[in-house]
């Protein structure tokens, strides 16, 4: 017994980790060897640990957040800024007058692009926020309930003749 409480105090004693590390995408096999603990015990407490669950919930769902205001900002569009390299050439006159020195130089600079809005982002969108009004049809279910009614009254109304 002396074993199983003493993964249970690691495991109780790195939440806030464990929570951070789902967050930023570990698997459970990665977070039960960070802990120093064999994968399969890792599973079986998260089963079982309602604190456990509670912490990866939250850490799950901070990430659903971050995906979801991602792809609002795809459905309307945005404004963001890139590295581009740009070559720069500058000339000088000698101190003859008539002799140009030239220097080229590369330098980095941000520039400022736009993302227009994503049409199967927005379709997306509309789909899964307002179902009722934006599906593609709003009539499938019913539509597939009659069509399998009439090929059964079909298959049932043909006689076998041997």
């Amino acid at each position: 017994m002396a074993r199983s409480d003493s993964f249970e105090e690691l495991i109780e004693s790195h939440l806030d980790e464990i929570e951070q590390w789902v967050e930023r995408g570990d698997t459970d096999k990665e977070i039960s060897e960070k802990l120093g603990v064999a994968y399969s015990t890792y599973r079986k407490y998260k089963s079982v640990s309602v604190a456990l669950k509670a912490r990866i919930a939250t850490a799950k769902d901070k990430k659903n957040q971050e995906v979801e205001k991602a792809l609002y900002k795809g459905c309307i569009g945005y404004a963001y800024y890139e590295e581009v390299a740009t070559k720069v050439k500058e000339e000088y006159l000698a101190e003859d007058g008539q002799t140009i020195l030239s220097r080229e130089d590369v330098k980095v600079v941000n520039v400022k692009k736009y993302k227009g809005p994503d049409l199967a982002a927005q379709k997306y969108w509309l789909n899964n926020k307002e179902k009722a009004k934006w599906k593609e049809d709003p009539h499938k279910v019913e539509n597939d309930k009659k069509l399998t009614k009439l090929k059964e009254k079909e298959v049932n109304s043909k006689v076998i003749v041997i």
